[in-house]
């Protein structure tokens, strides 16, 4: 039996019931499955008559029916009611009692569907900058800080040489603390970033030295645990080395780069800086029509939804790692914003695809799937057995149709370039 009854704005409330005799049948054979392997004292494995089963492993039984019809009476009725859950249904007020049906409650939230509301020719601006030598001389500098060479030195630590060591945080005892080690690390003393306490700490080190360092982390430093405190490490030195910067001339860009002139190195500097601009560009265009597009659009998100994706991207962001109750807090507090953010931008962009009657076909879902195979040829046939799942093309059909959603506003939008200090308008084109 079952009922089904709107409880919040993206939210129903489905009544199920078993009844008894249903539930009975059901018992009977958890529990003949509970009697293939179930032995009691003057009696084989297996051969435990089914009355004595049903009595001496009662709390086994039934918790084994709950565990395996809740889930399945759950989405049957969840299909009969034609519901599309955003998050797994959650079940409450369970009544159960052998002889009696089976009655209990599926909470179901469902994603949201509204009606984006004035999203033609929304009003955005962005920046734009032409890329001149300067940019393509200092890519150039980076790429040989990069591929420098480091010469062991056979001297102390002095301002200017690169320290390589291994680093272990320490607790309030002093203890060093699994998991905090880091190895080999390179610090160039006197460079910019490096903290005062590691910097002043490892000059006149020598090569397997061991110091003890405090350095003091900012309060709004990224990791809570480190943020505003003073924290102690372990250094291992390892080597003291001088940095060399290879010759800017053909053997950097024939060497390193695998090109066949320096010219031609700064001409794919160049060509990736370029790429790199509109990717900005692209970037900013897609979060200021975000912006206005949320502004314009407000709707309350169904809590469960937003706890569930707040919940995976803690776990991601732990990477794993079991968090602690004041930890999680934290964090949950700092992705909050960002994750209905996400949330209400997935749903809008849905929307306008639904009403400006946008489409993905099988062939440019077929496309992506190509493109991201050729990115990584080592992994192509890993790609491609991913997306064989049917849920998997799905999403990323969702993925496309959001994109192509996107581009449509952009598209759509009146946009002011501002190059320096002149602005540019660029009206719309729908």
């Amino acid at each position: 039996n079952l009922s089904a009854r709107p409880t919040g704005a993206w939210q129903h409330t489905l009544d199920i019931e078993l009844p008894a005799e249903e539930v009975e049948r059901a018992l009977e054979e958890v529990a003949r499955g509970v009697q293939r392997r179930a032995s009691l004292p003057g009696f084989r494995r297996g051969r435990v008559p089914l009355d004595m089963v049903r009595v001496q492993y009662a709390a086994a039984v039934e918790q084994e029916f709950l565990e395996s019809w809740l889930p399945r009476l759950t989405g049957e009725a969840v299909d009969e009611a034609k519901l599309q859950p955003a998050v797994p249904p959650m079940v409450r007020n369970l009544r159960f009692s052998p002889g009696q049906p089976l009655k209990f409650e599926a909470v179901v939230d469902v994603r949201p569907e509204v009606e984006a509301r004035d999203y033609r020719r929304l009003p955005i601006t962005r920046t734009t900058r032409a890329l001149d030598d300067t940019d393509v001389d200092r890519m150039i500098d980076n790429l040989r800080e990069e591929s420098a060479v480091f010469v062991d030195l056979d001297r102390p630590a002095e301002r200017g040489d690169v320290v390589l060591l291994d680093s272990t945080r320490l607790d309030v005892n002093g203890r060093r603390l699994s998991g905090t080690r880091a190895k080999a690390r390179r610090i160039q003393l006197g460079a910019p970033g490096v903290p005062p306490g590691l910097d002043n700490g490892l000059l006149g080190a020598a090569a397997g030295q061991e110091r003890t360092v405090d350095l003091d982390y900012e309060a709004d430093h990224p990791t809570p645990e480190l943020a505003g405190k003073t924290v102690r490490y372990v250094i291992q030195v390892r080597k003291i080395q001088a940095k060399k910067l290879r010759e800017l001339d053909d053997n950097l860009a024939r060497e390193v780069f695998q090109l066949p002139s320096l010219d031609e190195l700064r001409s794919r500097v160049r060509q990736n800086l370029e790429g790199e601009e509109r990717t900005r560009t692209q970037r900013e265009s897609e979060a200021a029509i975000t912006d206005e597009l949320l502004r314009r659009n407000p709707f309350e998100l169904p809590e469960r939804l937003v706890e569930h994706m707040l919940e995976r991207v803690i776990v991601e962001a732990a990477g794993g790692r079991e968090v602690r109750p004041e930890l999680r807090e934290e964090l949950a507090r700092r992705y909050r914003p960002n994750v209905e953010r996400s949330l209400r931008r997935e749903v809008l962009l849905d929307a306008v695809a639904r009403q400006e009657k946008l489409e993905v076909s099988d062939e440019e879902v077929a496309a992506e799937i190509q493109r991201m195979a050729e990115s990584d040829p080592r992994q192509a046939a890993r790609v491609r057995a991913r997306y064989q799942a049917s849920e998997r093309r799905q999403a990323l059909r969702e993925t496309l149709l959001e994109r192509k959603a996107l581009e449509w506003l952009i598209t759509a939008a009146e946009v002011t370039e501002r190059a320096g200090e002149s602005p540019l308008v660029v009206p719309a084109t729908r």
